[in-house]
């Protein structure tokens, strides 16, 4: 099964990685998925989630007196799922922040050409210190 999430880690206590297939190598599937995990109402003990995209895991870390591991496989689970069925809208807020982040031309901004001439600069000055 291709859309199998299971347990990939759990040995440490309250906190549980998972294998999600749905956001191996998919930046915006994953941050969707941590901000809806999070944001749940049903996972109110949920307080931190880590998406890994190369691997395709997520990494919940979870407060015991709300949640049992069960639970949280399946909150990830039903979360994942309404991502997959395109119930959850993905707006601007959710895309990935990388992605168009520079404008055209940005790689000549003030800083760049500032850095340049200092380091010709001292360039120079550190020539006509060894020709001195």
């Amino acid at each position: 099964m291709q859309d199998t999430i299971y347990i990939v880690h759990n040995s440490v206590p309250n906190r549980i990685r998972l294998f999600v297939p749905l956001i191996k190598y998919k930046h915006t599937f994953a941050e969707l998925l941590k901000q809806c995990l999070l944001r749940d109402m049903n996972a109110k003990g949920v307080y931190h989630a880590e998406p890994n995209v190369v691997t395709g895991t997520i990494l919940v870390k979870y407060h015991p007196a709300f949640h049992s591991e069960a639970e949280i496989v399946e909150l990830v689970r039903a979360n994942a799922q309404k991502l997959k069925e395109g119930k959850i809208e993905i707006t601007q807020k959710h895309k990935n922040p990388k992605v168009g982040r520079m404008r055209p031309g940005a790689f000549f901004t003030r800083e760049l050409l500032v850095s340049i001439a200092g380091n010709v600069l001292a360039g120079v000055i550190l020539a006509l210190f060894i020709a001195a």
